[in-house]
């Protein structure tokens, strides 16, 4: 198992017992064709040698949004176009910028945004793993806490 993916599931237990208070668990949007799991955390929870391989800044006003795409039919990951904005309660709106992560058996897109203290981010981002089809909508609001 890579070292990212060692992160990434040690994270989601993380953020799975911290539900309620700092950060939201993971969460799931499945289609018939697709499974679409997707969260946003503090970057502090990432450790610096993950943050300096990725090549993201770690900072107690920062986080990741995270998207990861399975087939529904065999849950292996797929690849696909991600983007997308986020929008703040007085109605200014920040692109997102996905960077992609390949590694075997898992691919990943995350997204960088700095954020204020008990800040509420409106996230409207488009997922396309068919070049053929429609990009799938997916919809959250998140309030974000600096990481102490």
């Amino acid at each position: 198992m890579s070292l990212f993916r060692a992160l990434l599931i040690t994270l989601m237990v993380c953020v799975s017992s911290l539900a309620g208070s700092l950060t939201h668990a993971e969460q799931l949007l499945e289609t018939r064709d697709y499974q679409i799991h997707y969260n946003a955390f503090n970057t502090m929870l990432v450790t610096p040698e993950i943050a300096q391989a990725l090549g993201f800044t770690r900072a107690r006003n920062r986080a990741l949004v995270n998207i990861s795409v399975l087939d529904s039919n065999d849950n292996k990951p797929l690849m696909a176009m991600v983007a997308g904005q986020r929008k703040n309660l007085v109605g200014q709106i920040y692109p997102l910028e996905f960077q992609q992560i390949v590694e075997p058996g898992a691919i990943y897109y995350i997204a960088e945004l700095r954020f204020s203290e008990a800040e509420m981010w409106q996230f409207d981002i488009r997922i396309q793993p068919d070049p053929h089809a429609p990009a799938i909508p997916l919809k959250f609001s998140q309030t974000f806490y600096i990481e102490q």
